[in-house]
């Protein structure tokens, strides 16, 4: 089933629909009124037409084109002319209003069902196997860090998590700065934690240390431990971890309304080559930029919305379904989540105020482009050869 056009007009709409029932093609046409209050074209129907079998898809296309030069045509009339009548309107209107989005009756596919899966299991699990450490509020994010699967899934759990993590199972927080009290072995690994740089980010580096600090980066810390040991998962992993239950709740729904779309023009391979890609680059990105203590969905979720926008422009027949509302908000969430984080910037540089959201922008940004560029390929295409 695909998706050929839309037509404005209910009168053309049915002079093409017997044109086609002429021709014994099984197609159905779906009706979207625009509710969209402050929208020129408020209260008016689309009538978008979905050929039922791919055989008729060439032929109906061209026809499509030729009736769009020319709707005149003796070609498109001649069932008119014949004496055969046009569908009721009433009864047209009826059989339109039950006519559902052909896709919507497809359940989801296998790769979206094991993500939202996998995504809340690893959200519970890993917070029943997490250590209780009562952590004063300054180090609190420290916590992150004490999860099992957070140390096996995060991009990179450096040797310096590794020193801090034993070390506060141990002794605690309070020894972190009371030292006094530490037994030898205790201020032995306190000092070799000191001495363990670990990569913080070009946004702390930037922020610390100057232009000169992101220049020096590469070779005053170590970057990638984990995964240059061979742990390469780790590229993809951090999209499936999440940090809150409202932080999970809304990366699904997402991932629920774009996934599922997706895998059913894709199939499972290309829709899970598709997640990884962007995972990877996505995360790469964010992790130079803020260091490995960043997880979430959202930044594949982005590449996905930017991938649809760029499929329902450049082959509509595919038949994605998204609002131009709904782009609207997403653009303008993203770029308010990266204005505020320029503008805490600012306010940390020039106040030395700890104010930074741990938002991942750099994911959702280059998670984007990275779906906006997909989007061009013909192997994302609905029908690939």
């Amino acid at each position: 089933m695909r998706l050929i056009g839309t037509l404005n007009d209910q009168s053309k709409m049915n002079r093409f629909s017997l044109f086609l029932q002429e021709k014994h093609i099984p197609h159905h046409f779906e009706i979207e009124t625009d509710n969209h209050w402050e929208s020129p074209d408020y209260g008016l129907a689309k009538f978008h037409l979905w050929i039922e079998e791919e055989d008729h898809i060439a032929e109906v296309l061209e026809w499509y084109k030729k009736f769009q030069l020319n709707p005149e045509d003796p070609l498109f009339i001649l069932s008119s002319e014949n004496g055969a009548p046009f569908p009721k309107q009433s009864q047209n209107e009826h059989s339109l209003k039950n006519k559902s989005n052909p896709w919507n009756k497809q359940p989801m596919g296998i790769i979206t069902r094991l993500l939202l899966g996998t995504c809340v299991f690893l959200f519970f699990f890993g917070g029943w196997v997490t250590p209780p450490l009562n952590a004063p509020e300054k180090y609190s994010h420290l916590t992150l860090f004490t999860s099992p699967v957070d140390k096996a899934l995060l991009f990179d759990y450096p040797k310096f998590y590794e020193l801090l993590n034993r070390f506060l199972l141990h002794y605690g927080f309070n020894e972190l700065e009371e030292t006094d009290q530490l037994p030898p072995a205790g201020k032995k690994l306190l000092q070799q934690i000191n001495h363990t740089p670990f990569w913080p980010g070009y946004y702390h580096l930037l922020l610390t240390e100057g232009f000169k600090g992101v220049e020096e980066g590469f070779s005053k810390y170590p970057t990638f431990e984990k995964i240059k040991s061979g742990q390469l998962w780790r590229l993809f992993t951090p999209c499936l971890l999440h940090g809150d239950l409202f932080h999970l709740f809304f990366n699904m729904l997402w991932l629920i309304v774009l996934t599922k779309q997706i895998e059913q023009r894709l199939g499972p391979l290309r829709i899970l080559i598709f997640i990884v890609i962007v995972a990877v680059i996505s995360n790469t990105a964010q992790y130079l930029m803020s260091g490995p203590n960043f997880i979430g969905f959202s930044g594949v979720l982005v590449g996905m919305l930017a991938f649809i926008w760029k499929r329902q422009r450049i082959a509509a027949w595919e038949g994605y379904q998204m609002d131009t509302s709904t782009y609207l908000f997403m653009l303008i969430f993203i770029l308010s989540m990266a204005g505020i984080q320029f503008f805490s910037f600012f306010l940390e540089k020039a106040f030395e105020l700890p104010i930074s959201p741990n938002i991942a922008n750099m994911a959702h940004l280059i998670g984007g482009f990275t779906g906006y560029f997909l989007g061009r390929m013909n192997y994302f295409s609905w029908r690939h050869d």
